[in-house]
C-alpha cells in the first residue's frame, strides 16, 4: 500500500515537496508516484503566470529534487493510466512496486 502526500526535504536546498504515492520496497528502493492532471499547466491559478514551459521545467526541478531526497524513482501517471488500468499496472510493474498478476486493488 502507498502512503500518501508524503513529504521528501531536498538535501541541497532545504526545500520540502510532497509526493502523491510513495512505495517503500522490501529491497529498501523509494518508488514516488505522481499523478499528472492538465490543469497545473494552463489553470492560471495553479500556474503562477509560467507558460507551460515553465511549469514542465519546475516539474523536473521538483522530481530531480524527490530524488535527491532519497527516492529511487519516480513513476508519472495520469486521467487515462488510471481509467484503463492497464497502463498503469504495466508502469507500477517495470519499477518493481507490483509483482506479476497484481490486481490495481492490491496497490491502492
Amino acid at each position: 500500500m502507498p502512503r500518501l502526500q508524503q513529504g521528501f526535504t531536498d538535501p541541497q536546498t532545504g526545500r520540502q515537496y510532497w509526493a502523491d504515492f510513495v512505495w517503500r520496497l522490501d529491497n529498501g528502493r523509494v518508488v514516488v508516484g505522481e499523478y499528472d492532471g492538465m490543469l497545473k499547466y494552463v489553470d492560471a491559478d495553479m500556474t503562477a503566470g509560467k507558460s507551460i514551459r515553465g511549469v514542465v521545467n519546475d516539474e523536473r526541478a521538483r522530481e530531480s529534487a524527490i530524488i535527491r531526497a532519497g527516492a529511487s524513482d519516480v513513476v508519472r501517471f495520469g486521467f487515462n493510466d488510471v481509467l484503463n488500468r492497464t497502463p498503469l499496472l504495466v508502469k507500477l510493474f517495470e519499477k518493481g512496486v507490483l509483482r506479476s498478476g497484481a490486481r490495481i486493488a492490491q496497490i491502492w
